[in-house]
This record gives structure tokens, C-alpha cells and sequence, in this order.
């Protein structure tokens, strides 16, 4: 039996190929008798690590300071960097050669990743590979997506991976002396590495509190965890077999993109000497190659292994399974992209600082506010206070001095022409009346107005552009020119129309002393603002408009559905009508049928917190101008 494995890890060392071959395998050794034995000790840990990193994200999105979230993001990457670029292709597949500043480096930001010694990760990631897929293989996807994601760490290993472990030849490792040094010192470099320095850094530098710098370390190492795992589990299950059908691993995207260029699976195990594990040599979805370039550039990095078009091809042609490949640019994928990241940026403009902090036209759970806060950065404009500030001085004071956006001034200032100017000291003055502390009182919306240049910058600019470029092989030119160019202005004219075009042009059905029209080309190309009329007679209805159906509208009847949206405010029917038919142009088309009975709108009861300005920043004035709000 050790003869036969040995003949093999020859066999594999002399081609630079992995050995697969199942039946072989199975012929070479008996079926061992195994019983599962759970480790509860790793599952109180891993418990642990789990809620303490729930309630990181929770203390992060809510009280991290700013220098706080980019030292764990820093930590993060160099930890993914240290385990793709370090521990895998350099030291479990010999991809490459690196001198010893590189090793050096690597070899830190392994242990910051804390996931075993380089020595421990390399052999059980080679027995992976020589056994893929066996009972001796440590993360054997056939077990499962529990077992191959984490629960091969809450058990007693299989038998067969130590027997056949203990066949893996790991003398080039222990000639390595960093690789000596780091597993013989670890037990006291990982704590520093991964924990004390890591937790230290915010409190010492930033007066961060360490609580919270504890836990956002923790956090930091439990999501490094899951995208490694995520190569063992969801890469081996989830995906397409291009270059090998005859195993399980797979082509993932989502994978790709979490482990800086680990999803490849498929071609990785048909070729794990390639320094790229990809075909493709550009640096789509595999920020590790771009890592070992750099190194390779200024002569830290050589001896880059790769493999031939010719050789990959005729391997497709002979193992793969009928599959298109993913990385293929897909007619129509670009105009897509544009479209959904538009929608984005429109929805989180109008559900969010629009209807629901401005106008309070509902209320919505944290995840629906975190959404919303997300969608909003991704439109580029002003910060959620700003926004809502502006928003409610021009309800409140429209079309005077005090207006914003005063379209009594023409088109163009009303449209852009507002933001080239320095703002009338009637609405800087108004400006500082408007009451915006339920604004400030909600943790999402301070979180939001805290961040939002970096929330800004990598929302609206940095992922729309990253996005085609890394999923489907866009060129950096035309992913900037369509979303940073093309789709951002799109979406600026289209919400600037609402204070331009919605109040210039359209009938007024229900107010027609005030400026705000109903125009459907507004309507049409903002999501359901262009209603504009009805919205300044009825600025708390969460619909914006008498009708239900906008993308808006659809939007939020969806979370409240599902419960993250509640308290969805809007008029009675009664009460719409008699308004119109008081105040309207007659341009509506129940003006002459009335199939609801009319009531005086003096005798409607009005809720009381939409009546004061100072709560929702709605008043109703009388006058001979008529009735605006």
C-alpha cells in the first residue's frame, strides 16, 4: 500500500500533475470504519467566533470609527493574500519561486489569517488535491456543504487522511526556514498576529474602543474564514466543469471574486502547478495574481509556471462538460449593468432620503434602512442629511427665495442651474430652521452621513465600474465610460427633473394654484416621481402618486410584505377627491364621475403629526394661492 502511494506522489511530482484517479485509489486501499466524533471544543469556538462576528458588524456599521474599518479591511486582504498567495500557490503547489522579502511578507500575512501553520495548511491542501474527493480527502465535498464549509473541523478526521497524509512528501517545506521558523514559534506568533496587534493598533492610534476593536478583529478573522471555506465548499458544488467533469470542483464566479482569484476551481485542479489558477492571463476576478506580478515586476517574484493555450485547449476538448464559458464577454451584459445600477441609484434615491427621511411616508427596519443607504451611496449625489435638509426647505417654502431649486427661476436653474450658484441666504437661513434631529437619530442615516465620501466613492465609482471588468472581461474604458460617465449623468437628470420638468411642464388634477405638475415622462425615467402634482398635495403618502405601480411603490410593498417596511402612510380616497375637485385643474379623469362621496376638506381629519411643520416639515396654508404643502 505505501509502495503504491509513494509511486504515485512520484508520478505526480515528476508530471507537476495531481493524481485523481478514483479507482485506483480505491483498489489501493480498503474501506476504514469510521464513526464521527464531534470536537465540541472547535464548536464552542467556532460558535463563538460566529455571534462575536455578528455583533462586530453590528458595532461596525453603527459606532466603528472611519480608521477602524479600513485597518480591518487592510487586515482582510492581506490575510486572503497571505493564504491564496502564500499557502496555496507558493508553498502547496511550488507555482512559483519567491526570495526570501516576499516569503518574508507572505509568511505575516499567513499568520494574520490564522488558518494552521504554512507547514499544516500546505500538506493537508496537498493531500487535497491528490485525493480529491475520498474519504482521505480533509474537506471531501461529497460529505456535503456543511462538512466541506466547516463541519470537517468539528469532527475527528477520517483515518484514511492521516494514513495517507503521512504518504505526502513535505521535505521541500522543512527546507524552507521561514516555513521552520513560523511553525515552530506559532503558537505564539498567531495570537499576536491575528489578535493582539490587530485589536491594539485602533485603540492605541485612534482611541478606539477596545471592545469594539476586539471584536471587529474577531470579525475580521471569521470572514477570512468563510471565503477560504468557500473555496472547499461552494467551488466544489456550485459551478460549471469547463476543463474536467470528471470532479467536483467547479468554475465560480462569487467565489473568484471573495478569494481574489481562488473560484477557478475546475481549472485549477486540472492544472494546480499554474501560478494564475485560471486560464485567462489578465487579472479578471484574481487580484493574487496581480499580488505575485508586482513581486515578479521588481524581481521578488520567478519562475511563474503556467500552461500552454494548446495544452488547456486540447483538455478542454477531451474532459470538459458541454458549457459556456463564463468569462466570455455576453452581448447585452454591458446595457444590463447600466440598467440595475441606474435602478439602484433611482430606487435608493426615491424610497430612501425622498419618501422615507424626508417625508416620513413609512417606516422601515434596519436592513430595509441599510439597503436603502447602500442604493443611495451608489447615486452619487449628496449625503442623506443634505439631502433631506434641502428637500424639506423646498417643500415647505416652494418656489420662493427659500426654495432650493425655485423653478419661478426657469429651467435651467431649477434643473442644474441651482448647483453652479452659491444658495439664496433665504434657504441657508431656512436651511437652519428645518428640524433634523430624527434624522441624526437614526444610527443607518449617521452611519451613512459619517462615511459617505468613502460610501460615495465606492458605490457610485469604484464596484459599478469593477464589476463588468471582473465578471464578464469588460475593458477598464468602457466600464468607466457606461457607469461613471453614461449612467451617473442618466441618473442625475433623471431625479434633477423632478425639480425642473415635474414643475414647469404637466396638468394639475389636484392643485392647480401651485407650480409641481403631473408629468409621466418624469414619472417614467425617475421611478415614480414625476406625480409631482399630487406629491406636493399629499407629501406623506408613501406611494408619491393616487395610483399604485411605480418601481418605487413596487419596491416597498415588496419589504413590507416581507415585513421590513411598515406603517405605509397615504390620504383616503374621500379625501383625495374632494380635494381635487376643490383644488384641481379638471384635467382628472373622475373630474366628472363621482363614485366616492365628497366631504369638506375642513371637516377632514388630518393626522396630527403630518399638520406641524416642525415635526414633519408639512403646513397647509389657505390663502388665496390656494392650499400647497
Amino acid at each position: 500500500m505505501l509502495h503504491i502511494a509513494l509511486s504515485l506522489s512520484k508520478i505526480s511530482a515528476i508530471t507537476g500533475k495531481s493524481i485523481n484517479d478514483k479507482a485506483l485509489m480505491k483498489e489501493s486501499y480498503k474501506k476504514t470504519d469510521y464513526k464521527w466524533e464531534i470536537v465540541w471544543k472547535n464548536v464552542i469556538i467556532f460558535t463563538y467566533i460566529h455571534l462575536a462576528t455578528i455583533y462586530g458588524i453590528y458595532m461596525a456599521c453603527l459606532y466603528a470609527k472611519y480608521w477602524s474599518i479600513l485597518w480591518f479591511v487592510a487586515l482582510g486582504i492581506a490575510a486572503i493574500i497571505g493564504t491564496t498567495a502564500g499557502s496555496h500557490r507558493l508553498w502547496s503547489h511550488r507555482s512559483y519561486k519567491a526570495k526570501w522579502p516576499m516569503r518574508l511578507i507572505l509568511m505575516i500575512f499567513q499568520t494574520i489569517a490564522f488558518q494552521d501553520d504554512i507547514y499544516q495548511w500546505a500538506r493537508d491542501h496537498r493531500v487535497h488535491h491528490k485525493f480529491t474527493d475520498t474519504d482521505a480527502d480533509p474537506y471531501n465535498a461529497r460529505r456535503g456543504f456543511f462538512f466541506s464549509h466547516i463541519g470537517w473541523l468539528l469532527i475527528r478526521k477520517h483515518p484514511d487522511i492521516v494514513i495517507k497524509g503521512a504518504t505526502i512528501d513535505c521535505s521541500d517545506l522543512m527546507q524552507d526556514p521561514l516555513v521552520v521558523f513560523q511553525k515552530k514559534w506559532y503558537k505564539y506568533l498567531m495570537p499576536l498576529c491575528a489578535f493582539i496587534i490587530p485589536t491594539l493598533v485602533p485603540w492605541w492610534a485612534w482611541n478606539e474602543s477596545l471592545w469594539y476593536s476586539w471584536h471587529f478583529a474577531i470579525c475580521r478573522y471569521c470572514i477570512n474564514l468563510n471565503i477560504t471555506w468557500s473555496v472547499n465548499s461552494v467551488a466544489h458544488i456550485w459551478g460549471t466543469r469547463p476543463y474536467d467533469k470528471s470532479v467536483s470542483s467547479t468554475e465560480n464566479i462569487g467565489v473568484s471574486l471573495l478569494a481574489f482569484g481562488e473560484g477557478w476551481h475546475n481549472y485549477h485542479h486540472a492544472f494546480p502547478w499554474d501560478y494564475k489558477t485560471a486560464e485567462l492571463g489578465n487579472y479578471k476576478f484574481n487580484l493574487t495574481k496581480t499580488f505575485i506580478d508586482f513581486f515578479a515586476y521588481i524581481g521578488l517574484a520567478y519562475d511563474l509556471k503556467t500552461v500552454s493555450a494548446d495544452v488547456v485547449k486540447k483538455r478542454v476538448l477531451r474532459c470538459s462538460e458541454p458549457t459556456d464559458n463564463p468569462t466570455i464577454t455576453r452581448e447585452g451584459d454591458m446595457a444590463s449593468i447600466v440598467f440595475v445600477t441606474y435602478g439602484l441609484g433611482g430606487v435608493g434615491t426615491t424610497a430612501g432620503p425622498h419618501r422615507l427621511w424626508t417625508h416620513q411616508a413609512y417606516k422601515a427596519k434596519w436592513q430595509l434602512r441599510v439597503i436603502l443607504g447602500i442604493c443611495y451611496a451608489s447615486a452619487g449625489m449628496n449625503n442623506i442629511y443634505e439631502w433631506v435638509r434641502d428637500h424639506r426647505v423646498h417643500h415647505k417654502y416652494t418656489d420662493t427665495d427659500a426654495d432650493p431649486h425655485n423653478s419661478n427661476r426657469g429651467f435651467f436653474f431649477s434643473h442644474v442651474g441651482w448647483l453652479m450658484v452659491k444658495k439664496n441666504p433665504d434657504v441657508i437661513r431656512r436651511g437652519r430652521q428645518v428640524d433634523m434631529s430624527d434624522v441624526l437619530a437614526d444610527p443607518v442615516a449617521a452611519f451613512n452621513i459619517k462615511y459617505f465620501p468613502i460610501l460615495k466613492f465606492m458605490f457610485a465609482f469604484l464596484l459599478p465600474v469593477m464589476l463588468p471588468v471582473y465578471a464578464w472581461n469588460e475593458t477598464w474604458y468602457r466600464a468607466f465610460v457606461s457607469q461613471n460617465i453614461i449612467r451617473y449623468v442618466i441618473l442625475l437628470n433623471a431625479i434633477w427633473s423632478v425639480n425642473s420638468a415635474a414643475h414647469i411642464w404637466g396638468s394639475k388634477p389636484y392643485d392647480a394654484h401651485i407650480n409641481p405638475t403631473e408629468n409621466q415622462w418624469v414619472n417614467l425615467f425617475s421611478g415614480g416621481e414625476g406625480l409631482h402634482n399630487y406629491h406636493h398635495v399629499f407629501p406623506w403618502d408613501y406611494k408619491a402618486a393616487e395610483l399604485h405601480g411605480s418601481p418605487t411603490t413596487t419596491f416597498i410593498n415588496f419589504f413590507a410584505k416581507i415585513g421590513w417596511a411598515y406603517d405605509l402612510k397615504e390620504p383616503s380616497k374621500e379625501l383625495v377627491k374632494t380635494v381635487m375637485r376643490k383644488r384641481g385643474d379638471g384635467s382628472h379623469s373622475l373630474w366628472e364621475a363621482v363614485p366616492y362621496p365628497a366631504i369638506n376638506v375642513s371637516d377632514t381629519i388630518w393626522p396630527s403629526s403630518l399638520l406641524t411643520s416642525h415635526n414633519s416639515h408639512i403646513e397647509i396654508v389657505t390663502s388665496k394661492r390656494g392650499m400647497t404643502c
